[in-house]
């Protein structure tokens, strides 16, 4: 790295801390100390660190609230947690609530010295991609895009509608050979079928009604560069042909040409289809497939990576209050948390559209809760109105409407759980008895329909979700937004196994 690593270490133990300073000495970081998780929360507030390493032996803050705090403070930082060899069995807990990794006390000093070059060298990748977050997924594109940019190899980047794409293609030229030559995008989507093959390779005077001149295609303007194709599965049989032509002889004809021109431009395609099906159906063909998927990198939907979702949201509230007259303030832990629990299905686009929309209409202040769930609310209340037409491919679209509804319906269940429970909590002088699996006060029955039962509920979301991921029981988790432990445990319940 050009400058030190920025390094904070929390604890009141003063021989961990030094055993840390000494551990990391060669890596010349510049380390601050503080004793407690409210002189550490001071700090992050007021500076910004490479890596936050917190002891677990804390008293003042538990350390999965203090993790927490740091990520709403300074959600670039990573987080290394310190936990004694007897708690090790709280890691799982731990990562859970957004800890980056976690080390043995008493101190190895081998095992930190390992684990803080890792995090250092995983930043030094994002920040060379210019990718921002700090999830798994988004360390591993970035060690992919790393080992794969210096080579000329054809990249295949798959993944939903709004999640960077094109970003990920961006980085793999920027970290090129090529870096210095054209990089060309083209949006085959948005390319007339008439026009697609003109657009792509060129045409010569006279080719068609309308080609007054010769005229240059993509593949030529980004010749000793890069051209990525977004939305490849669209490309109709007579332009996979000349695509094909194109990746393994590396030359082509412009539309009514009939000479050959040749071409050195590195092809990096991306599609939100599965490709696989379509090769299985006919409507692609499979050595194009290969040609292309050479090497495969899966951008993963927001809603996988929450760690992301903090970073990015400051990230665009940064970028827009550089761009605007008006400000967003900043955003409130409690938005935060709402918006690393919604699905997101329009991906980072749709979080970035959210971020813009407070701008214009709420400038110059905080983003709150009530303003994230006001959002989310408005979302859930549009997808259960019929389907509109919205641009995305019908899979697609079929796909996020059940993923809505799903998480809709998970919504309604935890609200009327909520509900429940505050109004039994609130009036404690009326004796709440268990009727059915709802606990219903016994003077005001009426209030709640008596055969309300949330476990029938809860059973028809489980199924749902196994029917809708085709019995793969770790992505019906996923989508409920619960653990894989506790959906197995509620299949036992439900006699659903």
């Amino acid at each position: 790295m050009n400058q030190p690593a920025s390094i904070l270490t929390i604890s009141p133990d003063t021989k961990l801390s030094k055993g840390i300073d000494k551990a990391l000495s060669d890596i010349n970081p510049q380390i601050k100390t503080v004793p407690s998780s409210r002189d550490g929360l001071k700090k992050v507030r007021e500076e910004r660190f490479d890596i936050v390493i917190s002891d677990s032996r804390l008293e003042d803050f538990s350390c999965p609230v203090l993790i927490r705090r740091i990520i709403a403070k300074s959600p670039q930082a990573d987080i290394l947690v310190g936990l004694p060899t007897e708690s090790i069995f709280r890691q799982k807990e731990l990562l859970d609530c957004g800890a980056d990794d976690v080390f043995e006390i008493p101190l190895k000093p081998e095992e930190l010295h390992l684990k803080v070059n890792k995090l250092l060298k995983e930043r030094s990748f994002l920040k060379s991609c210019g990718l921002v977050g700090k999830s798994i997924q988004l360390k591993q594109i970035a060690e992919s895009v790393i080992q794969v940019a210096p080579t000329n190899i054809t990249v295949l980047i798959t993944g939903e509608s709004g999640t960077g794409k094109e970003l990920i293609a961006k980085a793999i030229h920027a970290n090129s050979k090529r870096s210095d030559r054209p990089f060309v995008a083209a949006s085959v989507g948005a390319l007339a079928e008439g026009v697609m093959e003109s657009e792509l390779f060129g045409h010569e005077k006279g080719a068609f009604t309308g080609a007054v001149s010769r005229r240059q295609g993509l593949f030529e303007t980004a010749n000793e560069g890069t051209i990525f194709l977004d939305e490849i599965a669209e490309f109709k049989p007579s332009t996979q042909v000349k695509l094909l032509r194109v990746l393994e002889e590396r030359s082509f004809m412009r539309v009514g040409g009939s000479s050959d021109i040749k071409v050195d431009a590195r092809v990096i395609a991306a599609t939100n289809q599965n490709l696989e099906q379509k090769v299985r159906e006919g409507t692609f063909r499979s050595d194009l497939y290969f040609r292309l998927a050479v090497v495969k990198i899966d951008v993963p939907p927001l809603r996988e990576r929450p760690k992301d979702i903090p970073i990015l949201a400051h990230s665009f509230i940064e970028k827009l209050n550089e761009q605007s007259a008006r400000k967003i303030s900043g955003i409130s832990d409690e938005a935060l948390e709402l918006l690393m629990r919604y699905h997101w299905p329009g991906n980072v686009r749709e979080l970035r559209n959210f971020l813009e929309s407070m701008l214009a209409l709420a400038p110059d202040r905080r983003i709150e809760a009530s303003d994230v769930k006001k959002y989310i609310d408005k979302q859930m209340q549009a997808n259960r109105q019929l389907p509109v037409v919205t641009g995305k491919y019908v899979e697609t679209a079929e796909h996020e409407l059940i993923i809505q509804a799903i998480l809709s319906l998970r919504s309604e269940i935890i609200n009327l759980r909520e509900a429940l429970l505050e109004r039994s909590q609130l009036r404690p002088e009326h004796k709440v008895e268990p009727e059915g699996s709802v606990w219903v006060r016994q003077e005001k029955v009426g209030e709640i329909p008596s055969d309300l039962n949330v476990e029938e509920m809860e059973k028809d979301l489980i199924q749902r979700a196994l029917v809708f991921t085709k019995g793969n029981r770790k992505k019906a988790a996923q989508l409920l937004g619960i653990g894989e432990r506790t959906l197995y445990r509620k299949l036992d319940k439900y006699k659903l196994r």
